[in-house]
């Protein structure tokens, strides 16, 4: 035997003990044959991974189930030893199983099962012996596969431990434990890291990675000189505080979460919604204040269940709303399910919508069990604070509109096809852990369900009431004056109202001056009666309808509404007595003004006979749009299961995204996949141990950005090794850090910062993607949607709006000629040419130094200043003898190159290190 059950797994598989102990794996395809190529990863031979391993192979006529195959006598004795473990009370997997007669011989050809199985032989066939070369081979083989299957386990969908940290020689190495769980893989793989990078190329990676920008030359001296030993932790402290950190990470994760501002034809939505750029706001928010990503995740799935009456939390369901579908509620359901846990989960749930997964084991009905938490809820926009007219601003926000609906199992995946014999019930998938969602209805506050009931609302309307009544005031004002002005004495045919007298408009005036302070008076009465139609509210809302405090308001609202009733009815026959209406058309009008006028006489009587009632408890409500009072607690539910410290995924998959955006490659390449279709991690126990303390650590990202760049790890240099590389050539186990492209925001928003033209103003509506060129906001402020996106980005690889949970870099002419050609490189570079002459004047030598500094964050070299400084001789005299226009004197904004032959020279100087690859390069 070869001791204790040990499972190797690959390709983020689960572990097969996992597998076959759940309900999930009595549908696998096959079960057996799955965990036998678990068990033996690598090693186990193509030939193999066939069902001949176990069975005989098929007699003629013989059905085609797994089932009903025969037993070759390896398979025989794996079965007759599982009997044996259950009898016992013990596991049966298959790696425990396989382990117990690893050293038996079940053909009796003379080698052990194990030795026939890594040298690629059917065990269970005495025919197939391996030849004596192939088994020493397989010896040698099974030294490796003993240290392989003694190696960390990679099991994603078990809930996460804190692996010990590993002891390692090079302890000097060791800043904190990530150091150590690379320098253990260093010294496995006889791999020597690189030593620390240059200070100035440490400031500019830590400078872009954390807040996308580079440093000023100012903080770029401030760092060199500063010789403290603590110097780098301090410039670390001081980004992660900045506002700027909010908006670089906020972008990483508006990829992560895909975020898209709405798109449609002409005013027409079709996807997502106007105004979720609050939903980015909240993203930005929540960062700066460092708050914890498990409360983030609650909050984009349910703060409508969560924090009701938060309009700031709420602002997170944008998360939801980001799927909505004009066209197709199918296809919003579908984003919805799979998107979710791609994101949080790093699974292809979706792979099972319409069948059984092919690979991990979850079931087709466990599917639309998710799919069962998300079908109640919509979308709505709600009133913001401030703006009354929700086309302009609003909240738009997710909710459960219909609480009853049903989720039906879509045969095959068909919309069309729906199996009405069965209602699902919201659920997760239980292989991966974290214990059954537990839904309880949420029971909603006023201001959720009747949003217009909130007191800002009406307190709103109230103000501009008032207002309304101030102009009443300058109108009566005016009246009067005019009224005035014709009573006045003008010499006979004299004076500009003399015509006033003269054609017998006095009367006119005056009955215009009364009805104005008629609409004034009952002005002021709408203003008390929504006065007290807000306290009347208060008191419900609190509870206290019904009480004697209630009642005494409700009267006086009565009567309020009484009274206004009756001088509306007073203006109007009053206006239908002095106010001639207009003339209508002939053969249009039906009323009379007689009968108008008998109209009016009545309601003033009607008026008149309530005003004189005792007042009622019975009052006018307003007419505001309701919802569902109750929510179904679904997918507070979810969120609950996904931000719990047993989830397995979570945590792992939130650490792999930053470690990725940080290191430019991820700890499980496939960074939405971490099933067993996947790709396996690189350090799995550093990708376990960073989950744990992530989540000790109160989900807190910034105290993991922190453990990150402060590593021996992070701030190894670029530089290449030919050892190392001969051993790892793609860099797999972390001996340096590897340079990258910067993202496509980086690159724009530094072609600002370096000219000091960038618009710091955070937050807000979405930017016309067209002004990308020209307005001096940060790229993630400009429109994202289908056929909205800015061009400039994209040539860099900008986001994908349908999905772009990692940004794969491209090289290509394009994004040359953009830095090339473009009119922003350009006039930012003439921009920041003229302010360095301006404050050097013709100090060649200082000149280039500071546009080095400037553009890429470093002193030149000696070689880089003569050839700057010899190049800026040669082309300011060429530029004399070409005797440049004073027509192309270049206008302030940067928009035309200058005519002057020395400062032309220097704007050339600017372009070519905006071209240099390091402008563009975090290395």
């Amino acid at each position: 035997m070869i001791g204790s059950p040990k499972p190797w797994l690959v390709a983020g598989g689960l572990a097969v003990a996992a597998l076959l102990a759940s309900p999930a794996s009595l549908h696998a395809r096959p079960a057996h044959k799955r965990a036998l190529a678990d068990y033996f990863g690598p090693f186990l031979a193509k030939k193999l991974n066939d069902c001949r391993t176990c069975h005989l192979p098929d007699q003629p006529g013989a059905k085609a189930d797994e089932g009903e195959k025969a037993h070759n006598a390896f398979g025989a004795r794996l079965a007759a030893v599982r009997k044996e473990l259950r009898q016992a009370g013990k596991k049966t997997d298959l790696a425990g199983r396989l382990d117990a007669i690893a050293q038996e011989d079940s053909d009796g050809d003379g080698v052990p099962n194990l030795l026939e199985l890594l040298a690629g032989r059917f065990p269970g066939d005495p025919a197939d012996r391996p030849t004596a070369a192939e088994v020493v081979k397989a010896k040698k083989t099974l030294t490796a596969f003993l240290k392989a299957r003694d190696a960390y386990p990679w099991r994603p969908f078990e809930a996460v431990k804190r692996p010990a940290l590993p002891k390692v020689k090079k302890a000097a190495w060791v800043r904190n434990p990530i150091d150590a769980f690379l320098a253990e893989q260093h010294e496995q793989h006889k791999l020597t890291p690189r030593p620390e990078a240059p200070r100035h190329v440490l400031l500019r990676r830590a400078y872009l990675d954390l807040i996308g920008l580079p440093p000023t030359p100012e903080e770029l001296h401030a760092f060199l000189e500063d010789q403290s030993p603590r110097a780098y932790e301090k410039v670390v402290d001081r980004l992660l505080a900045s506002a700027q950190y909010g908006e670089r990470w906020g972008r990483h994760w508006m990829d992560v979460w895909r975020y898209s501002d709405w798109a449609g034809y002409g005013p027409q939505v079709r996807d997502s919604q106007p105004h979720v750029w609050h939903w980015r706001d909240w993203i930005i928010e929540a960062l700066n204040e460092d708050r914890g990503y498990d409360r983030m995740v609650r909050e984009m799935l349910a703060a409508d269940e969560v924090a009701a009456d938060d309009l700031n939390a709420l602002r997170a369901t944008g998360y939801l709303v980001r799927n909505f579908k004009l066209l197709s509620r199918e296809k919003w359901m579908q984003d919805t399910v799979e998107h979710t846990f791609l994101a949080f989960q790093g699974v292809t749930l979706g792979c099972a919508r319409c069948h059984d997964h092919m690979f991990d084991p979850i079931l087709q009905k466990e599917y639309y069990q998710v799919r069962a938490v998300f079908e109640p809820h919509k979308v709505r926009t709600d009133r913001l604070p401030g703006q009354a007219d929700v086309k302009k601003d609003g909240l738009v926000r997710a909710y459960d509109a219909d609480l009853a609906v049903p989720t039906y199992l879509f045969v095959r995946g068909d919309d069309r096809v729906p199996d009405k014999n069965r209602k699902i019930v919201p659920g997760v998938p239980e292989a991966l852990g974290g214990g059954p969602l537990v839904v309880e209805p949420v029971k909603l506050p006023r201001g959720a369900w009747n949003p217009e009931r909130r007191p800002f609302v009406l307190h709103e309307l109230i103000a501009s009431l008032e207002q309304s009544v101030v102009l009443h005031d300058q109108d009566v004002a005016a009246a009067a004056h005019n009224e005035w002005l014709t009573h006045l004495a003008f010499p006979a045919q004299g004076g500009p109202l003399a015509a006033v007298v003269r054609l017998g408009l006095a009367p006119r005036l005056a009955a215009e001056r009364q009805g104005t302070v008629m609409a004034r008076e009952a002005g002021r009465e709408v203003v008390r009666k929504y006065r007290l139609l807000a306290e009347v509210e208060r008191l419900e809302d609190a509870g206290k309808a019904g009480t004697p405090e209630w009642e005494k308001a409700a009267r006086n609202l009565n009567a309020s509404e009484r009274r206004f009733a009756y001088l509306k009815a007073r203006n109007a026959l009053f206006r239908r007595r002095h106010v001639p209406a207009p003339s209508a058309p002939k053969g249009k009008a039906k009323v009379t003004p007689p009968q108008r006028l008998a109209e009016a006489e009545k309601a003033l009587a009607r008026a008149e006979a309530d005003l004189k009632l005792p007042p009622s408890t019975q009052y006018t409500k307003r007419e505001v749009s309701t919802y569902p009072t109750t929510s179904t607690g679904r997918r507070l539910a979810l969120a609950r299961w996904l931000a719990d410290r047993d989830n397995p995924l979570t945590a792992r998959v939130a650490v792999n995204h930053i470690w990725l955006r940080h290191f430019g490659q991820a700890l499980v390449p496939t960074v939405f996949d971490f099933g067993r279709n996947g790709r396996p991690p690189s350090h799995p126990a550093l990708l376990d141990w960073l989950a744990a303390e992530f989540m000790d650590r109160g989900w807190s990202m910034k105290a993991l950005h922190r453990l990150i760049v402060t590593s021996s790890a992070y701030r190894m240099d670029s530089t290449p090794d030919a050892a190392n590389a001969a051993i790892d050539r793609d860099n797999k186990y972390l001996w340096r850090v590897a340079p990258r492209r910067a993202e496509a925001e980086v690159v724009r928003d530094s072609l600002f910062h370096v000219s000091g033209r960038l618009d710091l103003t955070m937050g807000g509506p979405d930017i016309d993607h067209a002004e990308g060129l020209t307005a001096p906001r940060r790229s993630l402020y400009f429109r994202q949607a289908a056929e909205k996106q800015m061009a400039f980005l994209k040539i860099f690889d900008g986001a994908s709006v349908s999905e772009c949970y990692e940004r794969k870099h491209s090289i290509i002419p394009q994004q040359a000629l953009a830095l090339a050609n473009s009119e922003l490189a350009r006039r930012q570079g003439r921009l920041l040419a003229r302010d360095l002459a301006a404050k050097l004047g013709p100090d060649a030598d200082g000149f280039v130094r500071a546009a080095f500094e400037q553009v890429l964050s470093r002193p030149p070299t000696r070689a880089e200043v003569a050839e700057c400084t010899a190049f800026l001789r040669e082309r300011t005299e060429h530029y004399r003898q070409t005797k440049l226009a004073p027509a192309s004197g270049g206008a302030a904004d940067g928009g035309l190159p200058s005519s002057d032959p020395g400062l032309r020279a220097r704007e050339g100087l600017v372009h070519v290190l905006l071209n240099h690859h390091e402008f563009v390069t975090i290395r």
